[in-house]
């Protein structure tokens, strides 16, 4: 199976954990085969085994198979013990060939086992490796081995007989291994692979969820206050418009404090909307030109008698939504006076390349490397409590993201911030 290389990692985890069990329920299953090839080939072919090298090599196998278990208890085995099993196994199958006849022993089909096995779990490495490895071995016990013994001299004469039904027996075990067990396995690798796309869509949407009850939690903290600001305003202007000698001025007064903090209130709704990171169909033939020329507009006198603006010679117009793009820019100006003392200026650099290149600079406090690395989260802010919602950084990035471009700053503290806004066009 194939994974992308951000959840490479996680799934090969996964895939070991599903490809341990199996190897303990094969290796269990040709312990107890190769136990009664041995019951078969004394009882009916009178073969004599040496009996007390193969149960070491029986027993060796058994507690090897003991000591993998342990491995089941692993939230994710390792890759290279699955390997150095299979290779043991091609040490222990060696030796048994050895014991018994060597090259005719028909049981040398199973080192067939162990190199589907690592192909199907371990890639394309580990079962080239095993398959050097077992090509390496079974060649070995054509020159050492331990020839076939029998207890009846009648059977003696019929070593390519028994060789032959060996070779059936042998070729229907290996066969009906390889198709229950890799096929099974199989079955519960794609098994896991779809619980884990499962996990990962339900986890996105459990953190959308708190994305948007964090979302809530800070239009409620950024509203009370203004909302506490116009009812407190709206009572004192109705006491005032009740008396018969209220002063003008006074409900005047009044009448400004509300428009201002409705005004601050629709600031705060434009920003929650989300339209920074909107992406409509992009307009055709938009003006670099008059995208800043709406920028100074937004952002006022005071601020655009400090603002610095570097334009191409010639700017081509680009196909970007023009209003998300503006409210980006208006935001990242903003962010940069904010961050910028009284006296300072902020510079705005736009570059086509032939994609659109906006740099805007500032020269204020900085950030540290801590707050350089949370920047961009939503509702983080360096601001003063109540100046800014933080999420002017995040909703910019959101829609460099949409866009298919990209966000980054450079930033230290005491020598300013430069953001970097990367859009294609």
């Amino acid at each position: 199976m194939t994974t992308n290389p951000g959840t490479s990692a996680e799934s090969e985890a996964h895939a070991s954990g599903v490809v341990v069990p199996w190897l303990v329920r094969l290796r269990w299953v040709s312990l107890l085969a190769l136990i009664v090839a041995g019951w078969a080939a004394t009882v009916f072919w009178r073969v004599r085994l040496p009996l007390a090298p193969l149960a070491i090599l029986l027993v060796a196998m058994a507690a090897t198979n003991a000591l993998l278990t342990f491995q089941l208890r692993s939230r994710a085995p390792r890759r290279d013990v699955i390997g150095g099993a299979l290779l043991l196994d091609v040490g222990l199958l060696t030796g048994i060939l050895y014991l018994v006849g060597g090259s005719l022993n028909p049981f040398s089909t199973i080192y067939l086992v162990g190199i589907t096995m690592a192909a199907v779990a371990l890639g394309h490495r580990w079962a080239v490796a095993l398959a050097v490895a077992s090509s390496l071995a079974y060649g070995l016990v054509f020159t050492y081995n331990r020839p076939f013994e029998f207890t009846d001299a009648t059977f003696s004469g019929g070593v390519l007989g028994l060789h032959l039904y060996g070779m059936w027996v042998a070729l229907a075990a290996a066969g009906g291994l390889i198709a229950h067990f890799v096929s099974r396995m199989a079955e519960a690798l794609e098994q896991r692979e779809r619980e884990l796309t499962a996990s990962r869509a339900a986890a996105a949407r459990s953190e959308r969820l708190a994305s948007l009850f964090a979302l809530g939690a800070g239009a409620a903290h950024e509203l009370a206050t203004p909302l506490s600001t116009i009812r407190t305003a709206t009572i004192e202007l109705e006491r005032a418009l009740s008396r018969d000698d209220h002063p003008l001025s006074v409900a005047a007064n009044y009448s400004e404090v509300i428009r201002q903090e409705v005004e601050r209130c629709t600031a705060v709704l434009d920003g929650l909307s989300g339209r920074a990171a909107s992406t409509a169909t992009g307009e055709t033939g938009v003006n670099l030109s008059d995208v800043l020329v709406d920028v100074r507009r937004r952002l006022g006198e005071p601020l655009t008698a400090r603002l610095d603006v570097t334009l191409p010679v010639n700017p081509r117009p680009i196909s970007v939504p023009a209003e998300p793009l503006c409210q980006v820019l208006v935001a990242l100006v903003r962010n940069a006076f904010d961050a910028s003392a009284p006296h300072q200026r902020v510079t705005v650099s736009v570059i086509q390349q032939p994609n659109l290149h906006v740099e805007v600079t500032d020269s204020g406090r900085g950030m540290g490397p801590d707050e350089s690395a949370r920047a961009g989260e939503p509702f983080f802010t360096t601001k003063p409590r109540g100046a800014g919602l933080g999420l002017g950084l995040f909703l910019a990035t959101a829609f460099a993201d949409q866009m298919g471009g990209s966000l980054r700053w450079r930033s230290s503290a005491g020598h300013g911030t430069c953001v970097i806004l990367d859009v294609p066009v």
